[in-house]
């Protein structure tokens, strides 16, 4: 398969699927906290194409490291009772910024996990999928040649 030809610059073709904001429990007498445990996503996403972002309120300037976002599949095995999901790749993410990723389409829906660094207090998430078109460059390619050789064709044909 060829590389996707996709719209990215176009607002439109960007849906806003989940966000969500979490902060880390304090134990005692609050000088200790829990980090943050990991989040799953708790919607199915059919496009292979994301766009996240991280934010951490009282981030230092310092922190560039946003977490680990994994794509969980559904393996349709049952193990000890419970359906079975497996993490097929690992993303870093970078914190302050949107981060496009790719995941390979070994599905048709998935969903997926933030990995929260254990020094944040607080962490925000927004993710967003692609909905707009997808070309193929080997349909694009096949799609030039073809009126290049009705071009040539009719040229012959005048001869």
């Amino acid at each position: 398969m060829s590389d996707p030809v996709l719209q990215l610059d176009n607002s439109a073709n960007w849906q806003q699927l989940y966000s969500i904001s979490n902060s880390a429990v304090t134990l005692g007498a609050g000088t200790v906290f829990a980090p943050i445990p990991p989040i799953t996503i708790p919607v199915l996403l059919d496009s292979h194409i994301i766009t996240v972002l991280v934010t951490c309120d009282g981030a230092k300037d310092t922190w560039n490291f946003g977490g680990l976002l994994s794509q969980k599949i559904n393996l349709g095995l049952i193990v000890g009772g419970l359906p079975t999901s497996d993490g097929v790749q690992k993303h870093k993410l970078y914190l302050n910024r949107l981060t496009l990723l790719t995941f390979p389409r070994l599905t048709s829906t998935y969903t997926v996990e933030l990995e929260v660094p254990k020094w944040f207090r607080q962490v925000s998430f927004v993710l967003w999928q692609y909905i707009g078109p997808v070309g193929d460059s080997t349909e694009n390619l096949i799609s030039n040649i073809q009126s290049d050789l009705a071009r040539i064709e009719s040229k012959i044909d005048a001869l």
